[in-house]
């Protein structure tokens, strides 16, 4: 289901300054939009009827008929609930409200707007790679580190990087068969685009994990995950996201797990005997 108000904050900081109004008014004003025609949109929002439908077109829809049918069903099944960021002054309960509502609408949009025949190609792809290589600076670093060890757990070889240097040599030395995953909120990371390409060139196959549709590293890679984070006015990055990029992650290890049959439950059963161990010498 393309969610209408997702793909508009998506797709923000890619829109001019036009399009950027048109945008603000149907965010803040998406109910009424339902009972207007695209002069009155173009009007309320200060702008032309040939821009508001070149808005519409720039989302996939045909016009902003097809457009503003899309938001109707839209907001049947998500109810708009106004966003507006944690501020100074608020209480701690506000800021937490806001920070919640803002993980869920997340990750409820992130699961409307997947694909399901590019998840299921990947899935298979991963299913069949001889080596999985991670990569992930900054906040992304440590959902690297963990998509490292929930594929370890399942039996694929597996290694993530998120250090700059090691990231290029490891990428140059990948190869056919293998598998690069670059994550990155922004998806324009400079060291996670330069491990993806140069990965690319030695022919892995890539996967991008990022929040932006548009962005660099979602356009190089073969294949894409797209978070449709809710933040874009928040003032610490990525807030929401992560979460999501961490769900797509684990989106992939399940379907990869259920896919593994008897092999995979016993390969999980005896980690988990490991772990059950370890856990008795420590608490004696």
């Amino acid at each position: 289901m393309q969610l209408c108000l997702a793909a508009i904050r998506n797709q923000y900081e890619m829109l001019t300054r036009i399009e950027r109004q048109i945008a603000d008014y149907i965010l803040n004003n998406s109910g009424q939009v339902l009972e207007m025609n695209v002069a009155e949109v173009a009007a309320a929002a200060g702008t032309a009827g040939s821009a508001v439908i070149r808005f519409c077109k720039k989302l996939g829809y045909t016009g902003f008929s097809q457009f503003r049918m899309a938001l109707a069903r839209e907001l049947a099944v998500y109810p708009s609930v106004p966003s507006a960021p944690p501020r100074t002054g608020e209480s701690l309960s506000e800021v937490a409200q806001k920070v919640f509502m803002s993980g869920i609408r997340t990750m409820q949009n992130t699961a409307a707007m997947m694909e399901q025949s590019q998840l299921e190609q990947l899935v298979s792809m991963l299913a069949q790679a001889e080596r999985i290589c991670v990569f992930g600076v900054g906040t992304s670093a440590s959902i690297a580190e963990d998509s490292q060890y929930r594929f370890l757990q399942l039996g694929y070889p597996s290694s993530c990087y998120t250090d700059i240097l090691f990231m290029s040599v490891a990428a140059m030395n990948m190869k056919k068969g293998e598998v690069a995953i670059g994550i990155s909120h922004s998806g324009r990371t400079e060291a996670t685009l330069e491990a993806v390409r140069l990965a690319k060139e030695q022919g892995a196959r890539t996967v991008a994990i990022t929040s932006y549709q548009a962005s660099p590293l979602a356009q190089m890679a073969d294949y894409k995950l797209v978070a449709y984070a809710d933040d874009i006015t928040y003032p610490v990055e990525a807030v929401s996201a992560r979460l999501a990029h961490l769900c797509l992650m684990d989106v992939l290890t399940v379907a990869l797990a259920l896919q593994g049959g008897t092999e995979t439950t016993e390969r999980l059963a005896s980690k988990n005997r490991i772990l059950e161990h370890i856990r008795r010498k420590e608490e004696s």
